[in-house]
């Protein structure tokens, strides 16, 4: 575990290695025959390697994700939507690791206009969603204040498909990379169809926990992805990935 040691501001390392959480959300986390891969867990390391780092990477279910960085217990989180609760423990990198288009997805015979989608006017559909994912303060504020007909809140996105395919549910709200990989992994093409129209493009990011006091290594991570991104090794990471 990384420790921010003196008052120098310089991050000195106990180990090599920094421990991050996540969960299972493809295609930027994704696991297969116990092996760990997707988009975001590959520049996350590329980021960290170029620091002199290893990571120890661990997926869980959100909410627990979310309470081991609250506590200390890990270094970091990945990848993140801002809100205002969360800064209150996290300190977010000012890089912005994707931008991430929220979409819904639903079965061919359920309709969603645009206009329905423009105005925010849900209140006709049953929707499932991760617990304590965020989708964009926009759609947050929808679904604290009810403004859907039901709201199913669950752990993995695959039981929100699930729900979709049994009628359950009417819509399911996803990132549309991740909704993309995980309707081909289950063979739910022609099943459930992303809707065309964009809810919101919404920044994520990796985040540190305030409890560990890694704002300098924040810095770091920041210096080194900009200057990926500066010289195109950042999208040659993401193209490589989509290419293999």
């Amino acid at each position: 575990m990384v420790l921010l040691l003196g008052m120098t501001g310089v991050v000195h390392a106990a180990t090599a290695t920094v421990r991050l959480v996540t969960l299972e959300y493809p295609p930027y986390i994704q696991t297969s025959d116990g092996s760990l891969d997707g988009v975001a867990v590959r520049v996350v390391s590329r980021t960290f390697a170029k620091l002199g780092y290893d990571v120890e990477i661990e997926v869980l279910p959100w909410a627990r994700a979310l309470y081991q960085v609250r506590t200390g217990l890990a270094d970091g989180i990945f990848t993140i939507f801002k809100t205002s609760e969360r800064e209150a423990f996290l300190d977010y990198s000012e890089q912005i690791l994707f931008q991430q288009g929220i979409r819904f997805v639903h079965r061919p015979d359920v309709s969603v206009s645009e206009d329905a989608i423009q105005s925010f006017n849900f209140d006709a559909y049953s929707v499932c969603v991760i617990n304590q994912v965020s989708y964009g303060s926009r759609m947050d504020t929808a679904l604290a204040q009810n403004q859907f007909d039901q709201v199913f809140r669950l752990t993995r996105a695959p039981q929100c498909l699930r729900m979709l395919e049994s009628g359950r549910a009417r819509l399911w709200l996803s990132n549309h990379f991740g909704a993309r990989a995980l309707i081909s992994q289950l063979n739910m093409k022609g099943i459930v169809e992303i809707n065309p129209h964009p809810i919101e493009d919404t920044p994520s990011y990796i985040a540190f926990s305030k409890v560990q006091g890694l704002s300098a290594l924040r810095d770091q991570f920041d210096h080194a992805l900009a200057d990926m991104k500066a010289t195109g090794e950042y999208q040659a990471i993401i193209d490589d990935f989509f290419n293999d």
